[in-house]
């Protein structure tokens, strides 16, 4: 049977026709690059490197880098001694303002015996030259306190600059889970300290505004509004600061109620605060 010319025709362009496609395609597939895949590796490679934070403008200044926390709980050699520093500050400035407030109650007490009736000229001049002694002794012992609460304030300042913390007190609970009684002690005795500064405090604030107040009424008829303006001024000083030391006052009596009724609560016996 013969094959219709037509036919042949059609057969032979289909196959001229196949290797140009494979061409084509093979073109292709070489044109076509693998498009890159990005891993978690690329991706913490990108990221930047962080360097640590200086703990201080001062540090950052020199190029300093803050040092890294001690994960043993364990302060280092110089925060110790920084500790023992600040302790040691702290207990001489606070003492040097007590004897200072001392003092100055003592030279009021001296000033009231002086201006009190019923003494002969001995008592007087004897008065008068403790009165004189103890003036300048004030003057003294403020100039002390003064520089004392000076280097605590260096001190504490320079410790937090550096991160360091003061040393605390014991805990409250034991490491076996009983109350501390040295805890309880140790802030009794503290709170204690600080109801006998108020007080004192409050004695001296409002001798001072007693003071000042005679003084603004016995310069009231001079006419010299700039000096008694002073005074005033003084006089609001003294009873602010008056103010406060019977707020210290008030909360350290109601801290020392607290602390008696935790250890009540904790078990303890009252014999602990004795």
């Amino acid at each position: 049977m013969m094959k219709r010319p037509g036919s042949l025709l059609i057969a032979a362009a289909a196959l001229m026709a196949v290797p140009g496609s494979v061409f084509c395609n093979q073109q292709s597939a070489q044109s076509k690059k693998p498009v890159p895949s990005m891993t978690s590796d690329d991706v913490i490679a990108d990221r930047p490197v962080r360097t640590a934070e200086p703990a201080s403008p001062e540090a950052a200044k020199t190029g300093e880098l803050s040092k890294p926390e001690d994960t043993s709980g364990k302060s280092s050699t110089e925060e110790t001694s920084w500790r023992q520093a600040v302790k040691k500050a702290r207990t001489q400035a606070e003492a040097l303002q007590r004897t200072a407030e001392d003092t100055e109650l003592r030279v009021t007490e001296l000033r009231n015996q002086l201006s009190a009736s019923g003494q002969g000229t001995g008592d007087r001049n004897q008065t008068m030259a403790e009165l004189a002694a103890s003036g300048d002794t004030l003057k003294r012992q403020k100039a002390e306190a003064r520089d004392a609460a000076n280097e605590l304030n260096k001190l504490v300042e320079e410790g937090r600059q550096k991160g360091f913390r003061e040393e605390e007190g014991p805990a409250s609970v034991s490491k076996g889970g009983e109350p501390n009684e040295d805890y309880y002690r140790t802030k009794f005795a503290e709170l204690n300290q600080a109801l006998q500064d108020a007080d004192r405090r409050v004695q001296l604030y409002q001798n001072r505004v007693n003071e000042l107040n005679q003084r603004i009424s016995g310069n009231s008829r001079t006419g010299d509004n700039f000096f008694i303006g002073q005074l005033q001024q003084e006089r609001d000083e003294a009873q602010h600061s008056l103010d406060e030391a019977r707020e210290a006052y008030q909360k350290a009596q109601a801290d020392i109620n607290a602390l008696k009724d935790q250890a009540r609560a904790a078990g303890l016996p009252p014999g602990i605060f004795r």
